[in-house]
């Protein structure tokens, strides 16, 4: 009931947001603050760490991961809507690669670091944390990158790798769950990821019959200007009848964002619209929601956590994607950028590691969130820092590297 409650909600405002334009004031500070995740989720931090000195706190752990659901939900459904998973390997070669090719290669790496670093952790905990990880999504200025003078392909795997990494490597993370919750008393010890294998299939089955539905009606349409709003409400639909039914209702957003995406023939800059929309809009309550509720556990993490946090940010994130990339006809300087650009853990890492507060039955689930918060922030931190300066000094590269053409030329 918490998650349909809220669902609703939200669904309201996003429709409302995909007809309408926001009042200027609003839309100046909802920008603003989508471009300042750190200190978005630094506030909400030092609020809950200085509210708990002196009360307890107020949202119920139910509230929290039907909330939590909610956010990722549209992340994942925004996410889905940018590209034709048909088209991926043609359209953009390097997201195909880093997604699946880099995305795999990190998950492995992490989860084995994860149980090494992370005392407490079990093997299943562990890969539970490194699903969390791999939903990057902290490539935050991916309009700077737009309006920089890079080159094309750059500018479209900035914009189509991490929602393909999200859209596709949710259904993953969501059986690392599975995997990682105990059976009830007297159940074979693969009840969960049954349970969860029939949700995750339900679930895709919902999203993509309604995602499929509203991309033919979509493509009736004249005026490009309403068709925001069409998949929109296929992923609002699927996410509460999944909801009402027991499927995963996260997986159907999904699910109806990439039916969509595939059959649809609206242009890119719809596509674009609806992750601003979603982005702009639920990207700093998300942010601020995280701080508040996971935040202070950063705070209790002992030297190996941190230990791990700084390698799952740094190297084993950059490596994979190095790999991944070193095949695909790029220039070394592009491969470079991209292999640290994007690739950290951000809103949706964090946000999935909030929807498993209602689910007491994975295993060290006190451990698996504290782990994933200090990973997450760190992950926030870095690519906030490091986005301006590497942009800057990969602009210089290309400068350079025209200038010597010109000469061999």
């Amino acid at each position: 009931m918490e998650f349909i409650i809220t669902a609703a909600v939200l669904s309201a405002a996003l429709l409302i947001l995909s007809y309408a334009r926001p009042a200027q004031p609003l839309q100046r500070l909802m920008a603003r603050l989508s471009r300042a995740p750190a200190v978005t989720m630094l506030t909400g931090a030092g609020l809950a760490a200085g509210y708990r000195l002196f009360a307890d706190p107020l949202a119920t752990s139910e509230w929290i991961a039907a909330g939590a659901d909610v956010l990722l939900a549209a992340l994942a459904f925004a996410a889905a809507t940018q590209f034709r998973v048909s088209e991926l390997a043609k359209v953009c070669p390097a997201s195909f690669r880093l997604t699946l090719g880099g995305a795999p290669l990190f998950l492995l790496i992490c989860g084995i670091a994860a149980f090494s670093f992370a005392p407490g952790l079990s093997l299943p905990a562990a890969f539970l944390v490194a699903g969390a990880m791999t939903l990057n999504g902290a490539a935050f200025d991916r309009r700077a990158v737009a309006d920089a003078p890079t080159p094309a392909v750059i500018k479209a795997a900035v914009r189509l790798e991490s929602a393909a990494i999200l859209a596709l490597g949710l259904p993953v993370a969501v059986l690392l769950e599975g995997i990682a919750t105990a059976a009830p008393a007297g159940l074979p010890a693969a009840t969960p990821l049954f349970e969860t294998a029939k949700s995750l299939f339900l679930g895709f089955a919902i999203g993509g019959s309604s995602g499929l539905a509203m991309a033919s009606y979509d493509n009736k349409l004249k005026y490009n200007k309403k068709r925001a709003a069409a998949p929109i409400i296929a992923a609002c639909f699927a996410t509460l009848v999944a909801a009402l039914l027991g499927a995963s209702p996260v997986i159907a957003a999904a699910a109806a964002g990439l039916l969509w995406g595939e059959q649809t023939n609206a242009p890119i800059p719809t596509r674009v619209r609806i992750r601003s929309v979603v982005d702009r809009t639920f990207g700093p309550i998300g942010f601020f929601a995280f701080g508040v509720v996971l935040g202070p556990r950063i705070f209790q993490a002992d030297m190996l956590t941190l230990i791990f946090a700084i390698f799952a940010v740094t190297i084993m994130r950059a490596a994979p994607r190095l790999i991944s990339l070193s095949r695909s006809g790029l220039p070394v300087e592009s491969q470079r950028f991209l292999a640290w650009y994007g690739g950290a853990p951000g809103l949706a890492s964090g946000l999935f590691l909030m929807s498993l507060f209602d689910a007491p039955s994975v295993i060290a689930q006190d451990k698996i969130l504290t782990v994933g918060a200090v990973a997450v922030t760190a992950g926030v931190l870095a690519a906030r820092i490091t986005a301006k300066p590497l942009l800057s000094a990969f602009l210089k590269q290309l400068l350079v590297a025209r200038k010597r053409r010109l000469f061999a030329d």
